[in-house]
Protein backbone atom coordinates (compact mmCIF):
# COMPACT_ATOMS: atom_id res chain seq x y z
CA UNK A 1 0.00 0.00 0.00
CA UNK A 2 2.81 2.42 0.83
CA UNK A 3 4.36 2.00 -2.61
CA UNK A 4 1.03 2.63 -4.33
CA UNK A 5 0.39 5.75 -2.24
CA UNK A 6 3.83 7.09 -3.06
CA UNK A 7 3.32 6.53 -6.77
CA UNK A 8 -0.08 8.18 -6.59
CA UNK A 9 1.35 11.30 -4.96
CA UNK A 10 4.10 11.48 -7.54
CA UNK A 11 1.55 11.10 -10.34
CA UNK A 12 -0.46 13.91 -8.80
CA UNK A 13 2.61 16.15 -8.98
CA UNK A 14 3.14 15.29 -12.64
CA UNK A 15 -0.47 16.07 -13.49
CA UNK A 16 -0.69 19.30 -11.54
CA UNK A 17 2.58 20.71 -12.84
CA UNK A 18 0.96 20.83 -16.28
CA UNK A 19 -1.69 23.19 -14.93
CA UNK A 20 0.58 25.40 -12.83
CA UNK A 21 1.24 28.93 -13.99
CA UNK A 22 3.92 31.51 -13.35
CA UNK A 23 3.36 34.07 -10.63
CA UNK A 24 2.81 37.24 -12.63
CA UNK A 25 1.78 39.34 -9.63
CA UNK A 26 3.15 42.86 -10.00
CA UNK A 27 5.44 43.63 -7.08
CA UNK A 28 5.40 47.06 -5.50
CA UNK A 29 8.80 48.75 -5.39
CA UNK A 30 10.54 48.62 -2.00
CA UNK A 31 9.98 51.62 0.27
CA UNK A 32 12.44 54.50 0.39
CA UNK A 33 14.46 53.99 3.57
CA UNK A 34 17.26 56.44 2.80
CA UNK A 35 16.21 58.71 5.67
CA UNK A 36 16.39 55.90 8.24
CA UNK A 37 19.55 55.13 10.16
CA UNK A 38 20.72 51.86 11.64
CA UNK A 39 24.52 52.07 11.84
CA UNK A 40 26.60 49.03 12.66
CA UNK A 41 30.14 48.97 14.04
CA UNK A 42 32.27 46.22 12.47
CA UNK A 43 34.82 44.56 14.78
CA UNK A 44 37.40 42.04 13.54
CA UNK A 45 37.89 39.75 16.53
CA UNK A 46 39.31 37.13 14.18
CA UNK A 47 42.26 39.28 13.13
CA UNK A 48 43.25 40.27 16.65
CA UNK A 49 42.90 36.70 17.93
CA UNK A 50 45.02 35.19 15.17
CA UNK A 51 47.68 37.87 15.83
CA UNK A 52 48.30 36.53 19.35
CA UNK A 53 51.95 35.71 20.04
CA UNK A 54 51.96 31.96 20.68
CA UNK A 55 54.98 32.45 22.94
CA UNK A 56 52.79 34.46 25.34
CA UNK A 57 49.23 33.27 24.85
CA UNK A 58 48.08 34.28 28.34
CA UNK A 59 48.81 37.95 27.65
CA UNK A 60 47.08 37.69 24.28
CA UNK A 61 43.92 36.32 25.87
CA UNK A 62 43.94 39.16 28.41
CA UNK A 63 44.19 41.59 25.53
CA UNK A 64 41.13 39.99 23.91
CA UNK A 65 39.23 40.33 27.16
CA UNK A 66 40.21 43.98 27.44
CA UNK A 67 39.30 44.89 23.86
CA UNK A 68 36.24 42.71 23.27
CA UNK A 69 34.68 42.29 26.72
CA UNK A 70 31.41 40.37 26.51
CA UNK A 71 32.18 38.76 23.17
CA UNK A 72 35.51 37.38 24.37
CA UNK A 73 33.73 35.75 27.29
CA UNK A 74 31.04 34.28 25.01
CA UNK A 75 33.66 33.05 22.56
CA UNK A 76 35.82 31.26 25.14
CA UNK A 77 32.89 29.80 27.05
CA UNK A 78 30.64 28.66 24.23
CA UNK A 79 32.28 28.87 20.77
CA UNK A 80 35.75 27.63 21.64
CA UNK A 81 35.10 26.43 25.19
CA UNK A 82 38.50 26.90 26.79
CA UNK A 83 37.18 28.52 29.97
CA UNK A 84 35.74 25.40 31.43
CA UNK A 85 35.69 24.87 35.15
CA UNK A 86 38.09 21.93 34.91
CA UNK A 87 40.87 23.89 33.14
CA UNK A 88 43.37 26.02 35.01
CA UNK A 89 44.58 29.31 33.48
CA UNK A 90 47.78 27.56 32.44
CA UNK A 91 45.84 24.74 30.77
CA UNK A 92 43.62 27.28 29.02
CA UNK A 93 46.70 28.98 27.59
CA UNK A 94 48.08 25.66 26.36
CA UNK A 95 44.75 24.77 24.77
CA UNK A 96 44.58 28.20 23.10
CA UNK A 97 48.07 27.76 21.69
CA UNK A 98 47.09 24.38 20.27
CA UNK A 99 43.99 25.98 18.73
CA UNK A 100 45.93 28.85 17.13
CA UNK A 101 48.52 26.52 15.62
CA UNK A 102 46.09 23.81 14.51
CA UNK A 103 46.51 23.34 10.71
CA UNK A 104 42.77 23.62 9.98
CA UNK A 105 42.51 26.91 11.91
CA UNK A 106 45.58 28.20 10.09
CA UNK A 107 44.01 27.29 6.74
CA UNK A 108 40.70 28.93 7.68
CA UNK A 109 42.54 32.07 8.78
CA UNK A 110 44.42 32.23 5.47
CA UNK A 111 41.24 31.71 3.43
CA UNK A 112 39.37 34.33 5.46
CA UNK A 113 42.20 36.84 5.05
CA UNK A 114 42.14 36.31 1.28
CA UNK A 115 38.36 36.49 0.89
CA UNK A 116 37.38 39.05 3.53
CA UNK A 117 39.63 42.05 3.12
CA UNK A 118 38.68 45.29 4.94
CA UNK A 119 37.03 46.54 1.75
CA UNK A 120 34.95 43.37 1.35
CA UNK A 121 33.88 43.40 5.00
CA UNK A 122 32.90 47.05 4.76
CA UNK A 123 30.73 46.08 1.82
CA UNK A 124 29.12 43.34 3.92
CA UNK A 125 28.55 45.84 6.72
CA UNK A 126 26.82 48.23 4.31
CA UNK A 127 24.55 45.45 3.07
CA UNK A 128 23.61 44.62 6.66
CA UNK A 129 22.93 48.28 7.46
CA UNK A 130 20.65 48.57 4.43
CA UNK A 131 18.74 45.45 5.49
CA UNK A 132 18.41 46.91 8.98
CA UNK A 133 16.96 50.11 7.53
CA UNK A 134 14.20 48.06 5.91
CA UNK A 135 13.81 46.14 9.18
CA UNK A 136 13.37 49.44 11.01
CA UNK A 137 10.82 50.58 8.43
CA UNK A 138 8.64 47.49 8.88
CA UNK A 139 9.30 46.98 12.62
CA UNK A 140 10.20 50.41 14.03
CA UNK A 141 10.10 49.27 17.65
CA UNK A 142 11.97 45.98 17.23
CA UNK A 143 15.52 45.72 18.66
CA UNK A 144 18.32 45.98 16.09
CA UNK A 145 22.02 45.16 16.46
CA UNK A 146 24.52 48.01 16.48
CA UNK A 147 27.65 45.84 16.46
CA UNK A 148 28.88 43.07 14.16
CA UNK A 149 31.79 41.01 15.46
CA UNK A 150 33.58 38.79 12.95
CA UNK A 151 35.23 35.63 14.27
CA UNK A 152 36.51 32.26 13.13
CA UNK A 153 36.26 28.88 14.84
CA UNK A 154 35.91 25.25 13.84
CA UNK A 155 32.53 25.67 12.15
CA UNK A 156 30.51 26.17 15.32
CA UNK A 157 28.01 28.90 14.38
CA UNK A 158 27.43 30.98 11.26
CA UNK A 159 25.78 33.84 13.14
CA UNK A 160 24.25 34.59 16.53
CA UNK A 161 23.04 37.39 18.78
CA UNK A 162 24.63 38.09 22.14
CA UNK A 163 24.72 40.74 24.86
CA UNK A 164 22.66 43.87 24.28
CA UNK A 165 22.17 44.70 20.61
CA UNK A 166 25.20 42.83 19.30
CA UNK A 167 25.62 40.29 16.51
CA UNK A 168 28.45 37.95 15.57
CA UNK A 169 29.31 36.23 12.30
CA UNK A 170 31.51 33.15 11.83
CA UNK A 171 33.47 33.88 8.67
CA UNK A 172 34.48 30.22 8.35
CA UNK A 173 30.89 29.57 7.20
CA UNK A 174 31.15 31.92 4.21
CA UNK A 175 34.26 30.82 2.33
CA UNK A 176 32.33 29.86 -0.80
CA UNK A 177 32.53 26.84 -3.12
CA UNK A 178 36.31 27.23 -3.49
CA UNK A 179 36.65 25.79 0.02
CA UNK A 180 35.94 22.07 0.19
CA UNK A 181 33.77 21.79 3.29
CA UNK A 182 33.30 18.06 2.73
CA UNK A 183 37.04 17.53 3.15
CA UNK A 184 36.85 18.75 6.75
CA UNK A 185 34.65 15.82 7.75
CA UNK A 186 32.47 14.06 5.15
CA UNK A 187 30.46 12.43 7.96
CA UNK A 188 29.42 15.76 9.46
CA UNK A 189 25.84 16.69 8.40
CA UNK A 190 26.53 20.45 8.40
CA UNK A 191 28.89 19.94 5.46
CA UNK A 192 26.23 18.25 3.30
CA UNK A 193 25.88 19.77 -0.16
CA UNK A 194 22.34 21.04 0.44
CA UNK A 195 23.61 23.08 3.42
CA UNK A 196 27.10 23.99 2.20
CA UNK A 197 25.76 25.64 -0.95
CA UNK A 198 24.68 28.52 1.32
CA UNK A 199 28.17 28.97 2.80
CA UNK A 200 29.06 31.83 0.48
CA UNK A 201 29.61 35.59 0.96
CA UNK A 202 26.41 36.25 -0.99
CA UNK A 203 24.44 34.52 1.78
CA UNK A 204 25.98 36.42 4.70
CA UNK A 205 23.45 39.24 5.06
CA UNK A 206 20.57 36.81 4.68
CA UNK A 207 22.01 34.52 7.37
CA UNK A 208 22.47 37.47 9.72
CA UNK A 209 18.94 38.74 9.17
CA UNK A 210 17.55 35.23 9.62
CA UNK A 211 19.09 35.15 13.11
CA UNK A 212 17.50 38.49 13.96
CA UNK A 213 14.11 37.45 12.56
CA UNK A 214 14.20 34.04 14.28
CA UNK A 215 14.81 35.78 17.58
CA UNK A 216 11.92 38.21 17.09
CA UNK A 217 9.10 36.23 15.48
CA UNK A 218 7.20 34.20 18.11
CA UNK A 219 7.11 30.46 17.56
CA UNK A 220 3.63 28.92 17.43
CA UNK A 221 2.26 27.49 20.65
CA UNK A 222 0.15 24.92 18.83
CA UNK A 223 1.80 21.90 17.30
CA UNK A 224 -0.11 21.65 14.02
CA UNK A 225 1.81 21.60 10.76
CA UNK A 226 -0.21 24.56 9.45
CA UNK A 227 0.98 26.71 12.36
CA UNK A 228 4.61 25.95 11.58
CA UNK A 229 4.15 26.40 7.83
CA UNK A 230 2.71 29.87 8.44
CA UNK A 231 5.39 30.61 11.05
CA UNK A 232 8.12 29.80 8.52
CA UNK A 233 6.17 31.68 5.85
CA UNK A 234 6.02 34.84 7.99
CA UNK A 235 9.77 34.72 8.53
CA UNK A 236 10.40 34.19 4.80
CA UNK A 237 8.01 37.04 3.96
CA UNK A 238 9.82 39.42 6.32
CA UNK A 239 13.23 38.30 5.05
CA UNK A 240 12.11 39.08 1.51
CA UNK A 241 10.97 42.54 2.60
CA UNK A 242 14.26 43.46 4.28
CA UNK A 243 16.33 42.08 1.39
CA UNK A 244 14.21 43.12 -1.61
CA UNK A 245 17.07 43.02 -4.10
CA UNK A 246 18.38 39.60 -3.10
CA UNK A 247 17.44 36.78 -5.51
CA UNK A 248 14.81 34.37 -4.18
CA UNK A 249 17.05 31.32 -4.53
CA UNK A 250 19.58 32.89 -2.16
CA UNK A 251 16.90 33.74 0.41
CA UNK A 252 15.50 30.20 0.25
CA UNK A 253 19.02 28.70 0.12
CA UNK A 254 18.26 26.54 -2.90
CA UNK A 255 19.65 26.32 -6.42
CA UNK A 256 18.08 28.37 -9.21
CA UNK A 257 16.67 25.16 -10.68
CA UNK A 258 15.08 24.26 -7.35
CA UNK A 259 13.66 27.78 -7.05
CA UNK A 260 12.02 27.32 -10.44
CA UNK A 261 10.66 23.98 -9.25
CA UNK A 262 9.04 25.69 -6.26
CA UNK A 263 7.44 28.35 -8.47
CA UNK A 264 6.19 25.72 -10.92
CA UNK A 265 4.79 23.41 -8.23
CA UNK A 266 2.96 25.67 -5.80
CA UNK A 267 -0.33 23.97 -6.70
CA UNK A 268 1.21 20.52 -6.37
CA UNK A 269 2.74 21.20 -2.94
CA UNK A 270 -0.60 22.46 -1.64
CA UNK A 271 -2.49 19.53 -3.15
CA UNK A 272 -0.07 17.02 -1.65
CA UNK A 273 -0.61 18.37 1.87
CA UNK A 274 -4.37 18.30 1.39
CA UNK A 275 -4.38 14.81 -0.09
CA UNK A 276 -2.40 13.42 2.85
CA UNK A 277 -4.46 15.42 5.39
CA UNK A 278 -1.26 16.88 6.80
CA UNK A 279 -2.17 20.53 7.36
CA UNK A 280 -3.56 19.83 10.82
CA UNK A 281 -1.25 16.96 11.72
CA UNK A 282 0.42 17.51 15.11
CA UNK A 283 3.31 15.07 14.68
CA UNK A 284 6.58 16.82 15.71
CA UNK A 285 8.47 14.42 13.46
CA UNK A 286 6.39 15.44 10.43
CA UNK A 287 6.82 19.14 11.25
CA UNK A 288 10.58 18.68 11.51
CA UNK A 289 10.88 16.68 8.28
CA UNK A 290 8.85 19.14 6.21
CA UNK A 291 9.97 22.51 7.61
CA UNK A 292 13.65 21.94 8.46
CA UNK A 293 16.60 21.69 6.01
CA UNK A 294 16.81 18.44 4.05
CA UNK A 295 18.11 17.26 0.66
CA UNK A 296 14.52 17.08 -0.65
CA UNK A 297 10.98 17.24 0.70
CA UNK A 298 9.53 13.93 1.95
CA UNK A 299 6.60 12.70 -0.13
CA UNK A 300 7.55 14.94 -3.06
CA UNK A 301 9.64 14.27 -6.16
CA UNK A 302 13.40 13.93 -5.73
CA UNK A 303 14.00 17.20 -7.57
CA UNK A 304 12.10 19.11 -4.89
CA UNK A 305 14.24 21.03 -2.40
CA UNK A 306 13.87 20.51 1.31
CA UNK A 307 11.44 22.81 3.14
CA UNK A 308 9.20 23.20 0.09
CA UNK A 309 6.26 23.79 2.44
CA UNK A 310 7.97 26.93 3.77
CA UNK A 311 7.75 28.45 0.30
CA UNK A 312 4.06 27.62 0.36
CA UNK A 313 3.83 29.36 3.74
CA UNK A 314 5.34 32.50 2.24
CA UNK A 315 2.80 32.45 -0.60
CA UNK A 316 -0.06 32.08 1.89
CA UNK A 317 1.24 35.03 3.91
CA UNK A 318 1.50 37.12 0.74
CA UNK A 319 -2.11 36.22 -0.06
CA UNK A 320 -3.15 37.19 3.47
CA UNK A 321 -1.57 40.64 3.09
CA UNK A 322 -3.23 41.13 -0.30
CA UNK A 323 -6.59 40.26 1.25
CA UNK A 324 -5.92 42.30 4.40
CA UNK A 325 -3.70 45.21 3.26
CA UNK A 326 -4.34 47.21 6.42
CA UNK A 327 -2.42 44.64 8.49
CA UNK A 328 0.93 45.94 9.71
CA UNK A 329 4.01 43.73 9.87
CA UNK A 330 3.83 43.76 13.66
CA UNK A 331 0.19 42.67 13.58
CA UNK A 332 0.96 39.92 11.08
CA UNK A 333 3.77 38.50 13.18
CA UNK A 334 1.60 38.55 16.30
CA UNK A 335 -0.98 36.17 14.80
CA UNK A 336 0.11 32.75 16.04
CA UNK A 337 -2.86 30.76 14.72
CA UNK A 338 -1.81 29.51 11.30
CA UNK A 339 -5.34 28.39 10.51
CA UNK A 340 -6.59 31.95 11.02
CA UNK A 341 -4.10 33.32 8.49
CA UNK A 342 -4.87 30.52 6.03
CA UNK A 343 -8.61 31.20 6.27
CA UNK A 344 -8.34 34.97 5.98
CA UNK A 345 -5.84 34.74 3.12
CA UNK A 346 -8.48 33.28 0.80
CA UNK A 347 -5.44 31.54 -0.66
CA UNK A 348 -5.54 29.97 -4.10
CA UNK A 349 -2.29 28.32 -5.15
CA UNK A 350 -0.98 29.26 -8.58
Amino acid sequence: MKVIAKLTVRSLFLVLILHSCADDRAELPPPDVSSLRSPVELIRFDEVMMDIDTADVASGMKRLDGEFGDFSDVYFRHITPLRRGDLSPEEQALAMKAFLTYPLIQEIHQRVAERFSPEVMNGQKEKLEQALRYYKYYLPDAPRPDTLVAFIAQFELAAFLYGDGQMAVGLDFFLGPEFDYQSVDPREPIFSDYLARAYTPDHMTSKLMQVLIDDYVPRPRAGRLVDFIIYEGKKAYLLNKVLPETPDHLLHEVTEEQMNWLRDNEIAIYASLQKENQFFDESPDLVRKLTQPAPSSPGMPAESPGRAVNYLGEKIVEAFIRANPQTSMEELLAIEDGQEILAKARYKPR
